[in-house]
């Protein structure tokens, strides 16, 4: 079942115009998400990042088309999900820069947890140096590959790195490194998706007193030596590192582990 324009309705019941953009030229933007105890914590914010990115692309969004939290519980109840799921909104480029849009929203079950030991960090990519680097869009074919590589060579996730060798994000993630009880993170200038939860890491980490600097560090660069490193993502929160090639990390570490704890916390209360 998919929910649109207020309505669940059957998967093959979606009408998509052949004419819409998303089909000749691939525009469109999508959010993934979950529910963290029954409540979807972040929806909020991934709605104003939808609409923000719309905007600034130039794709049309109808406010009143977007899903609210009841209207997550009716999807989950009409899909028969029990505890918490993930979930995917998507909006499709439009016929026009102001108009003919379709967002929905579907439901699936959460991927598997993390291994215990943590992720393991192996194939190293080209950053992205094109427009569409920091938005969440359709156009999603270069990091698919790569994180799909990643796996095929028994790792959890892959490192873009740009071309100085500063380390930009995951496939599918973003990165923290944890030097002297400091998060240190590669800046949201751009060149990388301005994730959610990383977002919501940084404030958190602030509110605890842990320091936060937003720095692009290349890998031969002599503070790149980390006691702790974890990844972020909407779907599997905090993720510790606990190898990369050669290196080992604790998974997690203390502060991962403090900071892993608070976010948790504020996701399961619902964001208070």
């Amino acid at each position: 079942m998919i929910w649109t324009r207020g309505e669940i309705v059957a998967d093959d019941a979606l009408k998509v115009s052949i004419l819409d953009r998303t089909f000749e030229h691939g525009l469109g933007l999508f959010e993934t998400l979950r529910t963290w105890n029954g409540r979807p914590a972040l929806l909020p914010r991934h709605l104003d990042r939808l609409r923000r990115s719309a905007g600034e692309l130039g794709l049309p969004v109808d406010a009143d088309a977007e899903p609210t939290a009841d209207d997550v519980r009716a999807l989950l109840e009409a899909d028969g999900r029990e505890g918490d799921a993930l979930l995917r909104i998507t909006l499709t480029g439009g016929l026009s820069a102001t108009a003919g849009s379709t967002l929905w929203m579907r439901s699936s079950p959460l991927p598997p947890p993390p291994s215990p030991e943590g992720a393991r960090l192996g194939t190293i990519g080209p950053a992205r140096q094109d427009p569409l680097a920091g938005y969440k869009s359709l156009n999603y074919w270069p990091y698919r590959l790569l994180h799909e590589r990643a796996r095929a060579e028994g790792c959890d996730e892959a490192l873009l790195v740009d071309k100085t060798g500063a380390v930009c994000e995951g496939s599918r993630t973003n990165v923290f490194f944890v030097v002297r009880e400091r998060l240190v993170t590669p800046p949201a200038d751009g060149r990388i998706v301005p994730g959610i939860m990383r977002r919501l890491v940084v404030e958190r980490a602030r509110s605890l007193g842990i320091g936060v600097e937003q720095a692009s560090l290349s890998l031969l660069d002599r503070r790149l030596h980390p006691e702790e490193v974890f990844l972020t993502n909407a779907v599997r929160g905090v993720i510790p590192v606990g190898r990369w090639g050669e290196a080992r990390f604790p998974a997690p570490g203390p502060t991962t582990r403090r900071l892993s704890a608070d976010v948790l916390k504020w996701l399961e209360t619902g964001g208070s």
